[in-house]
């Protein structure tokens, strides 16, 4: 008696294919229905370009007022739209007070603003930023005095001088888990030496200051992680060579008249 293997795919059940059309036409008929409502908002906007209202009317939509909004952003995330914030501030609606073009700022949202009120840009009086300038200044002097202790203290610390220094409590820091420290200061941690210990290592602070840090144990990486390393770097190696041989072909492609004869390839895969 001759048998035979089988290959075959189980169907949907009828509630879930039910379900599924019933989901799609339900979007369907949403997208229709929004793209039909943008159109109209779209008219409405363009064609009463004096005002926002009878579109707000006949959409049924509430008009909001926002505050001061300038050319680089707003507080309200709903207008930090580039595109609007274009739209907005263009002649069309700043002098001749028109409504903008509506405008998608995405999640199927469509915003339309004219301008209330309009202030050109201009210098502030000294009196209203006097105090904002000082505090400033005052920061930036302030670290850099502290970046300035920092590095002396380094390099005090370098060279075996001892110093009274609170230490925070030691924490284990590796390229995997950082400790909450990054860029220049993770950088300086790893480029330390550490022939003898405790090692001493610093670096500014973005935030301002300076870091002091120091090393009084040094371990080795696992030998798991060895191995990921080895096979990151094979992997890599793999990759590069596979680019080079991909470029090293399509070269040859470009330099020699080839051609596929499409119909034969067919032929011979049936």
């Amino acid at each position: 008696m001759k048998s035979k293997r089988l290959a075959a795919i189980k169907g949907r059940g009828l509630e879930d294919v039910k379900k599924q059309v019933e989901l799609d036409l339900k979007r369907q008929k949403a997208g229709k229905r929004f793209s039909e409502l943008a159109e109209q908002f779209n008219n409405l906007v363009f064609e009463q370009g004096d005002s926002l209202k009878p579109a707000a009317e006949a959409l049924k939509l509430a008009i909001q007022n926002s505050a001061w909004v300038t050319r680089s952003g707003s507080d309200n995330k709903l207008l930090n739209n580039q595109k609007l914030l274009q739209a907005v501030f263009s002649e069309e609606v700043v002098k001749n007070k028109r409504n903008s073009e509506v405008i998608d700022v995405g999640n199927s949202t469509l915003v339309a603003a004219r301008v209330i009120e309009y202030k050109p840009a201009s210098l502030r009086a000294f009196e209203e930023v006097g105090a904002e300038i000082n505090k400033r200044l005052t920061q930036q002097r302030a670290a850099q005095i502290a970046a300035s202790q920092g590095r002396d203290l380094l390099a005090k610390l370098k060279q075996g001088e001892a110093a009274a220094l609170a230490w925070s409590a030691p924490k284990l820091v590796s390229r995997e888990d950082a400790q909450g420290y990054a860029g220049a200061v993770l950088a300086e941690v790893f480029k330390a030496d550490v022939g003898k210990l405790p090692a001493y290592a610093g670096a500014e602070n973005p935030q301002g200051g300076f870091v002091l840090l120091k090393i009084t144990r040094v371990l080795e990486g696992q030998a798991d992680d060895v191995a990921k390393r080895k096979a990151t770097s094979e992997e890599l190696r793999r990759l590069i060579g596979q680019e080079e041989l991909d470029a090293y072909v399509a070269s040859l492609r470009l330099k020699a008249d080839v051609k596929v004869q499409q119909d034969r390839l067919e032929k011979k895969e049936r």
